[in-house]
This record gives structure tokens, sequence and C-alpha cells, in this order.
């Protein structure tokens, strides 16, 4: 895994073409949007979290609605603590179902996703915020006089981490609000309808609200700040969590 890891960051400097393109997010914090990557097109992710957390991601865009990836990370990365990788990396599978062509109708997308954030809990077997499983998103993005866009993201989403019982159905929205060409304020809403079993889960019912910023450097390097469970939904919780993620895009063609 040393090796994947190294690979992936020897990646990051090659000489690639298209630099500047703009391309639309593929999640806006935890949530995923039905916007897939171009063709041609990678990117790489790291994320900071809590307990010295990390992860890794790359994705790679097949064709203009077909998109997939990989990702791996875990906790005391950074400090002195010994290194607890998580048990598995996390697949990510998206495919487009509608393009679209009106003022109207949104984009479309369903796929899969078995990667979550914060610490792996092995007693449950699962993250801290589980990861969507099997999804269907819509998205769609509005041009406004007063701010640069707005965009509108929902859906739902069947997770596979129900080592704690919870094997409901769950549902999820979001949006972004453009306030220039490079910086952006996100916010999203998680029912976390999968995650209110008694005694078990780790949700008290209330639903995860996150929040964050996303300032976008040459339209290829994205720097975002997370504000998530803003409403301590969670037993243990006394406050609120801080993440980090960085992101670099480029065409390999």
């Amino acid at each position: 895994m040393k090796k994947i890891i190294l690979l992936l960051l020897l990646l990051l400097p090659v000489s690639v073409i298209g630099q500047g393109i703009a391309v639309l997010p593929r999640q806006v914090i935890d949530t995923p949007t039905a916007w897939p990557l171009p063709r041609a097109g990678f990117d790489m992710t790291v994320r900071f979290f809590g307990n010295g957390g990390a992860i890794l991601g790359l994705t790679a865009g097949v064709s203009e609605r077909f998109m997939f990836g990989a990702s791996y990370g875990g906790t005391n990365v950074l400090g002195e603590d010994s290194l607890r990788w998580n048990r598995a990396p996390g697949l990510l599978i998206r495919y487009n179902l509608v393009v679209d062509t009106s003022l109207v109708l949104p984009e479309i997308s369903i796929g899969f996703e078995s990667q979550g954030y914060g610490p792996f809990i092995e007693g449950i077997n699962r993250y801290t915020n589980k990861s969507p499983g099997f999804y269907v998103v819509a998205s769609k993005r509005y041009y406004s006089p007063f701010l640069d866009y707005v965009d509108f993201h929902a859906g739902v989403n069947y997770s596979l981490e129900r080592g704690d019982g919870d094997r409901d159905v769950n549902l999820f929205f979001s949006s972004a609000l453009g306030i220039n060409q490079d910086f952006e304020l996100l916010g999203e809403y998680d029912f976390a309808l999968n995650d209110t079993k008694e005694k078990v889960s780790l949700g008290e019912g209330t639903g995860y609200l996150n929040a964050g910023l996303r300032l976008k450097i040459k339209q290829y390097v994205y720097l975002e700040l997370f504000f998530k469970n803003l409403l301590e939904n969670r037993r243990s919780a006394q406050y609120f969590n801080r993440e980090f993620k960085v992101t670099y895009f480029q065409f390999i063609l």
C-alpha cells in the first residue's frame, strides 16, 4: 500500500495539457454531485480530518459520462501515534444518465462509492460518516446577475456500511454559491436516516449539517475548508469538526 501511495504522489507533477479548464465539482463536501470528470481528466485529492487522519484519492474520467476512482487513508497519519490504516480502499464509479440541455431539467447520475469519512470504527465496521454506497443524484446550476452561479443537488443513497444494524435508505441535498469565479460557499444536509438506530448508531436523529469554503486557484487546484456536524448529531460530539482538502485537476491527453 505504501508503494501505491508513493506512485500516486509521483503522478502529481506529470506534464499534461489542458490547464485552466473549468471543471464542475464531483462533491460538495461529503455528498456527491451528478457531474462527472471530463474525458481524459483526472483529479488527485488529499483530505485531512481529526485524529491525524488523511485520505488520498485519485479519480479519472473515461468518457463524458463515466468516471471511476479509488482512495485510501487512515488515522494517525499525522502525529506520533502508530498508524491505523482503513480496512480497505474506497472505490468510486459514476455514470451520467442525463446530460442537461435545458433550463429546467437537471443532470442525473447513478454511482457507487465505498469511501466514508472520519475515523473507521472497527467495532461496528463503519466510518464515522458512512460512505454513500449506491446512489442517484440530480444536479442543476443556475447563473445569476447577483452571484456567479448557484448549484443545487439532491439525492438518495443506500450505504453498505450496516454493521450498526441500520439499513435504511438515506436522503441528502446540498448547494454551492459561486461568489465569483474563484470562491464558493458550500452547504449540505445529510438526513442520516441510516444512522439513527438507538444505542448502536452514532447519530441522534437530527442529521448532519455541513458547511464549507472552496477557493479555486487557476481552475485546477482547489483548497477547501469544511465545518462538519454543525448540529452535533453524534452522542460523543462536543463540538463541530474541521477538515481541510486539496484537489488537483488535470488532463492526461
